[in-house]
């Protein structure tokens, strides 16, 4: 079945589910648009947009998805076609956590006969398990991250003595995951040495690289729509030992969270072979994110490696494992691959060392 016939074979007689996120719109017809909605039914399936995108859509968007302009407003489109089939809908799915209230006002407003109903779990289930054709994506999306890290080695090496800044470090790795191929970046690049590797999300700043501190850095390529994510914390030339210490728990917390991660445990479960590690190891409080998160045509998309989730992690789900300790005022680890799911283990798509590199 094609993933369009998947999302209809879960709708009952006098229902229909629309979607309006992009990625959502993009998953089922290929078509990336500011602009469009996907309007599925069990015996058909439509793909509206405007005037600016229809040529192109009627060559990418393929059967049994009909493509066509909007008629007016998305509310009042969606009236009008169904209106016109055989058979009443009676009730309507839509994305309950992206649709604004204004946007789901106007289809209530419009359609006030039917009923409105809470519905992105549809597609989340169908998107948790990657196909083989989207596992190649990201392995590819993959592939431009990790020569881009080998690339920002040389650059820190070369240049570590020269006033390098953590805005140099993040621009070089985007321009070198641009110039080997990525369409875009998959999220804003993480930078941070220091202290500063202490913030988990710390927006790359003016300050400048300095022997004895370490660099963490967050980066993944967008290549067709799909998405890539790794961090890799790197030395610049000797460290404490303190810091050592903290960056090989993180590393030995990782490499157990790789050896056991298999499907049919649940996002507890796995988060818990890393966690475990680095509480014991007396940083548990500085631990404070979850193991990982799904990466696709989103950087972060179902499932997710939570110590609160009892979600079972499916085959093929495609998942990010990336531990870390943030010691305020001193230091931060962090160490993360990406992986693909599968029954007794996983893959890992994510090839660059993980021993501790001092540049």
């Amino acid at each position: 079945m094609t993933k369009i016939e998947k999302l209809s074979a879960k709708l009952n007689k006098g229902e229909a589910i629309i979607l309006l996120r992009p990625e959502n719109r993009r998953y089922f017809t290929g078509m990336t648009t500011s602009n469009g909605l996907l309007l599925v039914t069990p015996e058909q399936s439509w793909f509206f947009t405007d005037f600016r995108y229809i040529i192109a859509a009627k060559s990418i968007v393929k059967e049994p998805i009909q493509v066509a302009l909007f008629e007016g407003g998305h509310a009042a489109t969606v009236k009008k076609t169904l209106e016109a089939l055989s058979d009443k809908t009676e009730r309507i799915y839509f994305e309950d956590s992206y649709l604004s209230y204004a946007a789901a006002k106007s289809f209530i407003d419009t359609m006030p006969e039917i009923e409105f109903a809470a519905g992105e779990a549809l597609v989340s289930i169908l998107r948790k398990e990657k196909t083989e054709e989207e596992i190649a994506l990201i392995t590819e999306a993959q592939k431009i991250t990790d020569a881009a890290f080998t690339d920002i080695l040389d650059y820190i090496h070369t240049n570590k003595n020269k006033g390098i800044t953590e805005k140099d470090i993040a621009f070089e790795l985007e321009f070198n995951m641009r110039r080997k191929g990525a369409c875009g970046l998959a999220f804003e690049t993480i930078v941070a040495s220091g202290t500063n590797g202490a913030c988990c999300h710390a927006v790359p700043s003016d300050k400048k690289i300095v022997e004895g501190e370490m660099i963490t850095m967050d980066f993944g390529a967008c290549f067709e729509g799909y998405m890539s994510d790794m961090t890799r914390t790197v030395a610049v030339g000797e460290i404490s030992e303190d810091k050592e210490k903290i960056y090989n728990i993180v590393l030995e917390a990782q490499l157990n969270a790789l050896k056991n991660i298999k499907a049919g445990l649940t996002g507890k479960q796995c988060d818990a072979f890393a966690r475990d590690i680095i509480a014991e190891a007396g940083y548990g409080k500085d631990f404070g994110h979850s193991l990982g998160h799904g990466v696709g045509l989103e950087i972060h998309e179902a499932p997710g490696f939570s110590s609160m989730s009892e979600t079972i992690i499916n085959v093929n789900s495609i998942m990010s494992v990336e531990p870390g300790i943030y010691i305020e005022d001193n230091c931060g680890v962090r160490i993360e691959d990406l992986v693909v799911v599968k029954e007794d283990s996983v893959v890992n798509l994510t090839k660059s060392p993980k021993e501790l590199l001092k540049l």
